[in-house]
């Protein structure tokens, strides 16, 4: 049975970069599956201040906007269409116009029907940014996060970031389908993070093995480098083209504080990374 993918674009104020997509195409159709994107586009409220438009015609410059976001959402979508051709994947594509405010709770809710999405959020966009972290912890389902960038992405050699700690535990149980086609798995531990028992490793390798998955375990010291950095910098190392780890975050009266090394990757994503809360 076919794997579903979500990939939600944007169009405003910042675009999703197209760098990203074909690699993004490139891993669905390696994992076998058919590919829905949500296109958003931005509506803009009218405002209603008598002095402001007595000043500058926000009126005309709410339609440009809005006619900018209409031109990106067209430009995108016929690249979809290209990749989707070039990979010969099914492909169906939405679109959604929400106001901006919006985007990150309706995008959250449309990737709950999906196995994976799909996500490749700008560096330096707070929009797209508050989207994948909404996918992350509201969609209930495992995000592949590209980077923004042309980077390697591949299934050869794939990497699992273990702390023993329970969202470590869901990603690697939601990569399943991932890490068994994946030609090898290597366990990253960063023993001067947390403390991991060896317990905790043997008992992931030989869940893993259960499931017909290999994996050698590479214990490694970080020391002052921020943890999200040295997990991605050893992994790629080791030749991986992909790295599972755990998403951590908790909620603050719906602000998300996110943990380092999830804060890390979402902010500089050197390779893809699928997480789950």
């Amino acid at each position: 049975m076919p794997l579903t993918f979500f990939l939600p674009l944007s169009t405003y104020p910042d675009p999703t970069p197209k760098a990203a997509l074909l690699r993004a195409f490139d891993m669905a159709a390696s994992l076998g599956g058919e590919v829905t994107a949500l296109v958003h586009e931005v509506d803009i409220e009218e405002v209603r201040n008598a002095f402001a438009h007595m000043l500058i015609d926000v009126s005309a410059m709410i339609a440009a906007a809005e006619a900018r976001s209409h031109a990106t959402a067209q430009d995108l979508t016929a690249e979809l269409e290209h990749l989707a051709k070039r990979f010969e994947l099914p492909l169906i594509v939405r679109t959604a116009r929400t106001r901006l405010d919006a985007a990150a709770d309706r995008i959250a809710g449309e990737a709950r029907t999906f196995d994976f999405s799909l996500l490749m959020p700008a560096r330096d966009s707070d929009e797209q940014a508050a989207i994948a972290e909404a996918v992350l912890f509201q969609s209930g389902g495992p995000a592949v996060l590209f980077p923004d960038s042309e980077a390697t992405a591949h299934l050869a050699s794939a990497a699992i970031a273990w702390d023993g700690g329970r969202a470590a535990a869901r990603a690697v149980r939601d990569a399943l389908p991932v890490l068994a086609m994946a030609g090898q798995v290597t366990i990253l531990c960063a023993t001067d993070d947390k403390p991991i028992g060896p317990a905790s490793v043997g008992h992931l390798q030989d869940y893993l093995r259960h499931h017909g998955i290999d994996a050698e375990a590479q214990l490694f010291n970080r020391s002052e480098e921020p943890v999200g950095d040295a997990l991605q910098r050893v992994a790629m190392e080791g030749g991986a083209g992909l790295m599972v780890m755990g998403a951590y975050g908790h909620s603050r009266v719906r602000e998300f504080i996110l943990g380092g090394a999830t804060r890390a990757v979402l902010a500089d994503r050197r390779l893809p990374v699928l997480m789950s809360h």
